[in-house]
Formats: C-alpha cells, structure tokens, sequence
C-alpha cells in the first residue's frame, strides 16, 4: 500500500515538473507569479465604486475602489476574475498600477503598460490586459457618473 502512495506521489511530482516547464515556455516569471498569487486579489468591504467587466473572450472583470474624493486618488484596488492565469496576472498587474495614482492617472493605464510590465505575454492572451483596462474605465466611468 505505501509503495502505491510512493507511487501516485511521483506521478503527481512529474506531472506538475512538466506543467511548470510547459508554463515557462509561454509566459513570463512574473506572468506566473501573479497569476499563482495575486497580489490585491478579492472583494473589498464598502468600497467607493465597484463594477465588472465581460470581455470579448468570455472572462469577466470586477474592480472594487477606495477613492479619496477629496484628492481624487485610488487610495485602494482589489479585484476578482473568472479568467485564466494571464487575466489574473493583468488585472493584478493593473491594480498595482493603479494604487495611490490619481483617477487620471489610471485613466492613461494602456494595455501596452500592463504587457510591458508582465513581460512575457503571448499574443493569444493579448486581450487579457484589455480587459483590465476597459474593467477600470468602466468602474471610473461610473463613479464620475454618480457624481453629477
């Protein structure tokens, strides 16, 4: 019996060695360390404004904001996606960037500065940073809104 356990604990060794060699042929470091574990990652209490994104792939995107209105700054940023690794990555990359910005500040955020700080992004996850992106005009587009 313990030699099957020694066995199925090889396997399963294996079996996530190649996941990890196959993972960093496609993606960055920094792509996977995010996407494993994300930072600002979950629904935030009270937040100033929160809303969610559908991106063209399916994925959803929901950003949840503190906003200082008094200076108009991203005082805090959380997030949650159905999406896989790379929109995980991108929209924890997002919020990285975004925190303690100035709302127009975060409004200049490109997907091309999200790819740039990911690195590694292969063009069929392209789309992954757009989603962030348009998830966070969405939010901030909304909470102008609410202040007419």
């Amino acid at each position: 019996m313990n030699n099957l356990n020694d066995q199925f604990e090889e396997f399963v060794k294996n079996l996530q060695k190649e996941i990890d060699d196959e993972e960093s042929k496609t993606f960055s470091k920094r792509v996977i360390e995010l996407s494993h574990n994300p930072k600002n990652w979950g629904k935030m209490e009270n937040p100033t404004v929160e809303d969610k994104f559908l991106g063209p792939c399916g994925d959803t995107m929901q950003f949840f904001l503190k906003i200082n209105e008094k200076d108009n700054v991203i005082e805090k940023i959380t997030f949650i996606t159905d999406g896989c690794g790379p929109s995980v990555a991108s929209g924890c990359q997002l919020t990285i960037m975004a925190q303690n910005k100035s709302i127009e500040e975060a409004l200049r955020i490109t997907p091309d500065d999200i790819i740039k700080e990911l690195k590694k992004l292969p063009s069929s996850h392209t789309h992954c940073p757009l989603l962030a992106v348009n998830t966070l005009n969405k939010v901030l587009k909304k909470y102008f809104e609410s202040k007419k």
